[in-house]
């Protein structure tokens, strides 16, 4: 039932993005047609790759929210950081070209028109992408969508660019230069290569299962929620983040003298436990080592037949314990 509300609702975030961002293209090339203004210009060729980018997103979203396969062992997920890196990219692109074109305009010159109906609808667009990229952002976030995520920054970062086209155009209005124009438009280039190269760093990360600090933190609040005797130290957890599916597994050191059958048991529970606190659709594989009674001081299990030291008490998981590639003493 959770996965399907999320599924509905990924979806309809990505379609509202592909409605928004069609009716703003449409007024922003109008605001340019009324103004002849080249950082208007430059705005309404950028929301070009915001209605392209959307529209892949929502056919993104549906691709990936398909289950996993025999030919897609771990599903379909990944196809929204290529997507997302392919959002990146567009955006980084689209900065430089419309730097190269400020700079021709700035050289050759541009004379602005009818600024107050201009910047009427500037503000209004970057009020809208504003909402709507705040929106796409949270969506993205609460259900670990990479290609929600990358179009809700960059409708953020829009609006910040929106408020320096107003800005622009004010200044244009009241001092007569015609040539801050195209240096605002150039400013606006600026700021969404940088954008751009963000996304495409973030998601090609994803793409090449870089770690995530902000997932393995999350994993070691579950892990320590979850904690039971028995579970003597748990490290070299990874996660594969494939869109809103991840894969999970770890190394859990557990008492030698558990048969196959007890540590099956036991394990299978803690898994089942983990993955229905984790946020998203998951699966969580654990591969045993045994304690080789190093671990006696630290490990509370009573009863132990084995036991060399007294038990004097155990730290809960770290950060740096989870993630170590190695067992620790």
């Amino acid at each position: 039932m959770k996965e399907k509300k999320q599924d509905s609702d990924m979806k309809l975030a990505s379609l509202l993005s592909v409605i928004v961002g069609i009716l703003l293209l449409g007024f922003k090339f109008y605001a340019y047609h009324i103004t002849n203004s080249q950082s208007v210009f430059s705005d309404a060729l950028e929301s070009i790759v915001n209605v392209v980018a959307g529209i892949i997103t929502f056919i993104v979203i549906i691709i990936s929210l398909q289950p996993a396969d025999k030919e897609h062992p771990y599903g379909h997920g990944k196809i929204e950081s290529m997507a997302s890196t392919f959002e990146g990219g567009a955006i980084l692109l689209a900065g430089v070209l419309i730097i190269i074109q400020s700079v021709q305009a700035f050289f050759h010159g541009s004379h602005i028109e009818e600024i107050d109906s201009g910047i009427l609808i500037v503000v209004g667009a970057g009020l809208v992408n504003g909402i709507l990229g705040f929106f796409l952002y949270s969506r993205g976030k609460k259900h670990y969508s990479e290609s929600l995520k990358s179009s809700g920054i960059h409708l953020m970062t829009d609006t910040l660019t929106s408020v320096g086209l107003v800005v622009g155009l004010l200044l244009v209005k009241f001092t007569g230069l015609q040539w801050i124009d195209p240096i605002v438009a150039i400013v606006f280039g600026g700021m969404l290569s940088f954008a751009g190269g963000k996304i495409l760093i973030r998601s090609g990360n994803i793409l090449i299962d870089a770690s995530d600090t902000e997932t393995m933190k999350l994993l070691v609040t579950l892990f320590e929620k979850h904690y039971r005797p028995g579970i003597i130290q748990i490290h070299f957890a990874r996660v594969i983040r494939s869109g809103s599916h991840h894969h999970i597994d770890c190394h859990m050191i557990i008492p030698e003298f558990w048969s196959v059958s007890d540590a099956h048991d036991f394990t299978e529970d803690f898994e089942k436990n983990i993955i229905t606190d984790y946020p998203v659709a998951g699966e969580l594989h654990i591969h045993h080592d045994p304690c080789r009674r190093a671990y006696c001081e630290t490990c509370e299990l009573s009863n132990c037949p084995i036991r060399l030291t007294t038990f004097t008490g155990r730290e809960a998981f770290t950060f740096e314990e989870v993630a170590a590639p190695m067992q620790k003493k």
